[in-house]
């Protein structure tokens, strides 16, 4: 009787096991230890301030630490501070939660208006942006050669080149859309995009059917970018049938904890599966 019960025992504790393996999703259920590396420099960037040369532009890199290498999906990450101030390490906790669920994160810095980055002017044109505009785009380009980066060093971080998202918020959230739906930027495309409280103002236009999937999350209250940037980012996937989901939080401003639950789910666990529907397979 006693073996038997010890078989029941034993039986009923490998059910469970196998179980709870299975209720682990790779990429949407946290399951790895986090390794960071900080400070890779991914490229250098223009700038006249404080004076005329080349800025370092760096990176901090999340990894899984505890998972067997193999081709993983990635993600860049973009702080906000409306292009004014600002720092990678901002994009932490993000890239933390991206990392355990199987993801190589990259949070990047790039240049900003104090940097004063020169633009770019078309042959026999002059330079015409001012320098809010230029450091847009600057840090647009910034992006893209932080794409590029992750594409380079993909054997190295063990990283899918063909499954790159990019997300951010605020200013970062305008740099990741501007970057995956600028139409001169031909690769590295983007499985999906990540817009917290961003905005695309007249470049909306730049979405197009068979863009980039889109995630979007803004407050009502927000006295920063209105609302109204989301609803006409939201229209605009709409109308050209591209796939996205948004969420218009009543009450919040501009900043929305990522632990903030809508529909019994938190906004981060709607991000990760929103990724994990786009990530293929």
């Amino acid at each position: 009787m006693k073996t038997i019960f010890r078989l029941l025992a034993f039986l009923c504790a490998t059910t469970f096991l196998i179980t709870a393996a299975q209720a682990t999703t790779l990429y949407r259920d946290p399951q790895f230890k986090v390794k960071v590396v900080r400070n890779l420099e991914y490229a250098t960037g223009a700038v006249n301030q404080p004076a005329a040369g080349k800025r370092t532009l760096s990176l901090d890199l999340y990894e899984p630490a505890s998972d067997v290498p193999t081709k993983r999906p990635a993600m860049i990450a973009i702080h906000g501070g409306g292009f004014l101030f600002g720092d990678k390490s901002e994009m932490t906790n993000l890239c933390r939660e991206m990392a355990a669920r199987g993801y190589v994160c990259a949070s990047i810095n790039y240049r900003l208006v104090p940097d004063d980055p020169p633009g770019k002017a078309k042959s026999g044109e002059a330079k015409t942006e001012d320098q809010y505009t230029r450091t847009v785009m600057a840090a647009v380009d910034d992006a893209s050669h932080a794409a590029h980066w992750m594409e380079e060093n993909a054997a190295k971080y063990h990283v899918d080149a063909g499954r790159l998202f990019i997300g951010g918020s605020s200013a970062g959230a305008v740099v990741s859309m501007l970057y995956a739906y600028n139409p001169e930027h031909k690769a590295p495309r983007v499985r999906a995009v990540a817009d917290f409280w961003g905005t695309m103002g007249p470049r909306v236009t730049w979405i197009k059917k068979g863009g980039a999937p889109l995630f979007i999350v803004h407050g009502t209250e927000d006295d920063t970018i209105t609302v109204s940037a989301a609803r006409q980012i939201d229209a605009r996937a709409r109308e050209v049938g591209l796939p996205h989901q948004t969420f218009i939080i009543e009450g919040m401003g501009h900043s929305i904890p990522l632990n903030f639950e809508v529909g019994g789910e938190t906004l981060l666990q709607h991000l990760v599966d929103f990724f994990y529907k786009h990530i293929g397979h």
